[in-house]
């Protein structure tokens, strides 16, 4: 621990909630963020891609992932300069433990009679399981159920809309610390995310993602970053390449593939945004008041993806996607721990069946917009 502070250490569990969430580590997990990378991550001088990353990570599900700052797995790749802490916020993306429970009340379906609902819960725990002088590993797990109420069927094959999805993910991350202020790391993740989770092995899935951080002067950085997800909206090995620019303790960004910015107008509000391919977008304002609560506002694209048992072909995922305008607040619970609760008003939602997200798609159904909620217990310590 010599090398390693307790700052830094908190740092990278916070990152390491990510990996539940970001550049869609595994897909786009049901929740946040992560991936602002939510959460969600937002370009933060420290490893944020534990989307999920991200992803907060956050990941459409679940419908208003709290703060769903930064998801992005690249993020986690940035200098790890000083910075404001942001613990006390509560950033689900950044916490080694998240409990969550969400809601989408009963919509119609567009162009099809019938209506559809859907609720789901989630847990995302992160801890040490070996710290070096020169680096950590992580143990990573996470268990996401969704509930579908529904009598409607895929309209193409028939079949009945499941009642119930899992994503059930366990992994390990490594972070090291090299000569001449260099960073390396990678990631695996093996999960299920399906109907009958763990049923076949054509049901499983594994990701990976390797990074490494460059230092440039004595504030920047190089981040270089190689991630593959079989449940995400691209499905091939995805590289990135950002140049992390930090020209003041009130701005960074991460200029590049996945693009985000941070911005502190003042010391209680801060802004934060994110970009990745495909179009993975969020927006978020933040408001700190007082010591112990802060209100959020702001915009973002879920994915989510799954395999499900019965399907004729093996390369055919079940999409579910919207966007959102989201409004919340938190609430410091003391010695760690943190309250959310938060509503959003979902739209452009859709389920779909296709090999690829931007492939030819069949079976689908389009859902009325509507509202929804999000409550979420957090532990940042």
């Amino acid at each position: 621990m010599s090398r390693i502070s307790l700052l830094a250490l908190h740092r990278m569990l916070w990152a390491a909630c990510l990996a539940g969430s970001g550049w869609g580590l595994a897909q786009e997990p049901l929740g946040i963020v992560p991936p602002a990378p939510d959460p969600d991550c937002v370009a933060s001088g420290q490893p944020a891609w534990l989307d999920g990353v991200s992803e907060p990570t956050l990941r459409p599900l679940p419908p208003a992932a709290g703060p769903f700052v930064a998801d992005d797995p690249q993020l986690a790749t940035s200098p790890d300069h000083s910075r404001p802490d942001t613990g006390s916020l509560g950033d689900a993306s950044r916490a080694p433990f998240t409990a969550r429970l969400w809601w989408m009340p009963q919509q119609d379906l567009k162009h099809r009679p019938g209506d559809l609902a859907m609720n789901g819960e989630e847990l995302e725990v992160a801890f040490p399981v070996r710290i070096d002088s020169d680096g950590i590993w992580l143990a990573l797990g996470s268990v996401q159920r969704l509930e579908i109420s529904t009598s409607a069927v895929l309209p193409d094959s028939g079949l009945p809309v499941p009642n119930q999805l899992w994503d059930i993910e366990v992994g390990t991350m490594h972070i090291r610390h090299l000569a001449d202020g260099w960073r390396a790391g990678g990631m695996l993740r093996v999960g299920s995310p399906s109907d009958q989770s763990f049923a076949a092995v054509r049901d499983m899935t594994v990701t990976l993602l390797g990074f490494l951080t460059i230092p440039s002067g004595q504030r920047d950085a190089w981040s270089f970053s190689l991630f593959y997800s079989p449940t995400g909206q691209i499905v091939w090995p995805l590289p990135g390449v950002a140049y992390v620019w930090r020209p003041s303790d009130q701005f960074q960004a991460n200029l590049g593939i996945p693009f985000s910015l941070e911005y502190r107008a003042t010391k209680t509000l801060r802004v934060t945004a994110s970009y990745r391919p495909l179009n993975h977008v969020q927006v978020l304002v933040r408001q700190t008041l007082g010591d112990f609560r802060s209100i959020y506002g702001g915009y973002r694209t879920v994915t989510e993806a799954f395999l499900l048992a019965d399907r004729v072909d093996d390369r055919e995922r079940t999409y579910i996607f919207d966007q959102r305008l989201t409004l919340g607040t938190q609430r410091d619970l003391g010695r760690g721990w943190s309250l959310d609760l938060s509503a959003a008003y979902v739209f452009d939602r859709q389920i779909f069946q296709a090999e690829k997200f931007s492939g030819t798609r069949r079976d689908e159904l389009a859902i009325d917009p509507g509202l929804s909620g999000t409550l979420q217990l957090l532990w940042t310590r």
